[in-house]
């Protein structure tokens, strides 16, 4: 199954015949425009546009994209208008949308490398992974979102640098390796789960504080029904208890806790 080449969007699976390469007519007709603006700049004699790509300029036009609008809002085409070119041209240095964002996750990664070899102890090093990991959501809030809509786990070597550091980390307490996998991605899964929301608090009109008492009335009226008596007690306190930064740190201890159960004494 692949990708428009001028929108992203999926396309259906391939029957007979000549594989689907566009979604709609609509993005045939505007690859085709492209095709035929690109071969008369070449034959007008002006300096082709292609050569002044490259795929770490495609990248980081795509970050600067998702970091400004989101990352719902990627595509080839918005990138492309991002770097003044026209959508065709992105796809001679990346094969579509789904490699573009393993590309974009591998690079905000690689800008944050974990050290080696780390803090003595194997929490201290866990916790220090999850932690790095927490400030690249913070600063790309569209990258969790981009692993929430991807069907399997972008190829992002400098990504996977992680898991392989946080399975040396536990390796040789006596855990089986498969234990070791499954625990080095729940920090990651997590850390991943907590930071979702991120996203939709940067590109709010209003702060978490503000939406919540513009709807008071209707939270009150919900209370005084009675029948959500813990949810009625919460305060200043429980709010900033449900921020994304207090489940993370939260949860993180206590995930820290159970895999301390797990070693073999």
């Amino acid at each position: 199954m692949g990708n428009c080449l001028v929108c992203g969007r999926e396309l259906p699976p391939p029957g007979r015949g000549r594989p689907q390469q566009y979604c709609t007519r609509a993005c045939r007709a505007r690859a085709y425009r492209e095709r035929v603006a690109e071969k008369q700049q070449q034959d007008s004699g002006q300096p082709e546009e292609a050569p002044a790509l490259t795929v770490e300029r495609i990248v980081a036009a795509a970050i600067a994209l998702a970091d400004r609008d989101g990352g719902s809002g990627l595509s080839m085409r918005r990138t492309a208008a991002e770097l003044g070119v026209g959508a065709m041209s992105l796809y001679r240095y990346v094969p579509g949308k789904e490699e573009l964002g393993g590309l974009m996750i591998d690079e905000v990664f690689g800008q944050r490398p974990l050290p080696e070899p780390g803090p003595p102890g194997w929490r201290a090093k866990l916790e220090l992974s999850a932690q790095r990991e927490w400030e690249i959501y913070v600063e790309h809030p569209w990258a969790p979102q981009l692993f929430a809509l991807t069907t399997r786990p972008p190829v992002a070597p400098r990504m996977m640098a992680y898991t392989d550091w946080r399975m040396r980390a536990i390796d040789g307490l006596g855990l089986d390796f498969e234990t070791m996998v499954r625990l080095a991605i729940m920090v990651s899964v997590h850390t991943q789960s907590a930071a979702l929301s991120l996203a939709r608090e940067k590109h709010a009109k209003d702060s978490r504080e503000h939406w919540l008492g513009m709807r008071n009335a209707k939270h009150q009226a919900v209370f005084d029904a009675g029948r959500l008596t813990m949810i009625a007690r919460f305060g200043e306190e429980s709010f900033r208890a449900s921020e994304p930064a207090s489940i993370f740190e939260f949860g993180l201890q206590r995930l820290l806790d159970g895999v301390a159960q797990l070693i073999p004494e």
